[in-house]
């Protein structure tokens, strides 16, 4: 999906209450931080570094990374904190709770993308892996190297991250004109 939609997606909630904000700050942080819908499951308020602006991703096979958090969910997520620790006990260490201060399943978080999207009027059929594909490829267009993304993404071989590189025609055209010497 385009940025266009993806912001529309992520701007359908403000924080007005704790479900709201909860909603825009998931949105957010599948997209800013191209994590797999479980990865955001099993995120803990410990994992998320605000003064130097990085979490610690864990993902497939325990695997932990750092991923950076960008200035637009950085300000989403100490929002949501502010409400989120009026709502629920700072013992619950999960940074995604629902309504009954369990922690969130991959089920919600797919019914809140799906639902989100329609409401907001978005006609693809979007799921949170929708998110982190077009985070990768977005990238890749912006002239991300696939190694680079390959660690962002927590990919244990490149040849898994060559999967997000399905770009189109004209990109690839752009991008031999301005970077190939015989073009």
């Amino acid at each position: 999906i385009q940025i266009e939609q993806i912001s529309n997606l992520i701007d359908f909630y403000d924080h007005d209450n704790f479900i709201n904000s909860r909603n825009k700050t998931i949105l957010d942080f599948l997209y800013s931080t191209a994590c797999r819908v479980s990865e955001v499951c099993t995120v803990k308020n410990s994992d998320i570094d605000f003064e130097d602006d990085f979490v610690i991703i864990t993902g497939k096979g325990s695997k932990q990374r750092i991923v950076p958090i960008g200035s637009e969910l950085k300000s989403n997520l100490q929002k949501y904190l502010i409400i989120r620790d009026s709502y629920v006990n700072k013992n619950i260490n999960n940074l995604f709770v629902t309504k009954n201060k369990n922690p969130m399943e991959r089920t919600s978080i797919y019914r809140i993308v799906k639902n989100t999207a329609l409401n907001a009027g978005i006609k693809e059929s979007i799921h949170p892996h929708t998110l982190r594909h077009s985070a990768a490829t977005q990238m890749l267009e912006a002239g991300c190297d696939l190694r680079t993304l390959q660690e962002f993404l927590g990919h244990s071989s490149v040849s898994t991250t060559q999967i997000y590189t399905k770009l189109t025609k004209e990109f690839l055209s752009e991008v031999f004109k301005e970077s190939h010497p015989r073009a």
